[in-house]
């Protein structure tokens, strides 16, 4: 996917990112001001009027469609290799990228925060064992709160079993 070939022919100052909606042009705050999917496709359009940066942008997208597409289409060219790992689903993960540290991104487009990249593998064996625990933490404590909750539900529909048993003994229909 052409991320960094949109953002080099646009000239791009904005973040530029590779999420499930696709290349995202936007800010630290909101990633996806404008959205062009991997074949090229604006799917979401900076319509509004406050940044003049991004309505170049769009203006020049809108421009011509074809070339959007082909910059998107096109694989990315990267002067650096450079290994950063991050980690997900029990998993460490190597990635590449031309320049560690956030605000920059993996050669596959992912954003590199500081709290879950980093070009020391130790560290990141670390903060995945931490987020995991915690997760099982989190998980422990819904159980629980489930088991309590059921408890409780299963109390209270034994209890109207037996009323209603008592009730069609004491009053049976005729």
């Amino acid at each position: 996917m052409g991320w960094k070939n949109v953002k080099e022919h646009y000239r791009i100052g904005h973040t530029v990112q590779v999420t499930d909606k696709g290349i995202c042009i936007g800010s630290d705050y909101i990633h996806d001001i404008i959205v062009v999917t991997p074949e090229g496709k604006v799917v979401k359009r900076y319509d509004g009027g406050g940044n003049e940066d991004l309505a170049r942008y769009q203006r020049e997208i809108n421009s011509d469609p074809r070339v959007l597409q082909r910059l998107a289409e096109t694989p990315d060219v990267f002067s650096a290799s450079i290994t950063v790992y991050t980690y997900g689903d029990g998993q460490v993960i190597e990635k590449q990228c031309e320049t560690p540290g956030w605000p920059n991104v993996t050669h596959d487009g992912l954003m590199m925060y500081d709290n879950t990249f980093s070009t020391d593998k130790e560290s990141v064996v670390d903060w995945a064992k931490e987020e995991a625990a915690a997760h099982l933490r989190y998980a422990e404590e819904n159980v629980r709160n489930s088991e309590k909750q059921l408890a409780k539900s299963l109390e209270i529909r034994a209890k109207a079993l037996a009323d209603l048993k008592k009730l069609g003994t004491d009053y049976p229909t005729k």
